[in-house]
């Protein structure tokens, strides 16, 4: 049993892609409570809920309120992949990268 609480990311500059590797085989849940009908393992990115499914991969812009959950006994591992939102120029993207890598020379920013 494990969940990310709602929470946005701090701006929409990338599309987050969520790869299922290992999914829970069960459709049941151990949950206390049934939250709105929701599967026992899912994502909720802003009014829509969806589960993983094996073979698809889930894209979203995590810019939006979001949460995931698994309410089950069983392991759920994503491989998160983010990639350039598609709507930045390129002029701005290095713009981003630049500010960013002063910021990390300054000492601002630690990887």
């Amino acid at each position: 049993n494990s969940s990310i609480q709602a929470h946005t990311a701090p701006m929409n500059l990338r599309l987050r892609f969520h790869v299922p590797l290992i999914l829970p085989k069960t459709t049941t849940t151990t949950a206390r409570t049934d939250k709105q009908k929701r599967p026992p393992c899912g994502i909720r990115v802003g009014p829509f809920v969806r589960k993983w499914e094996e073979g698809s991969v889930l894209v979203l812009d995590d810019a939006y309120d979001h949460e995931v959950w698994n309410d089950t006994d069983e392991p759920r591992v994503i491989l998160l992949v983010d990639l350039w939102h598609p709507d930045i120029p390129f002029v701005e993207k290095k713009a981003i990268v630049d500010l960013f890598q002063k910021a990390q020379q300054d000492g601002l920013w630690k990887k």
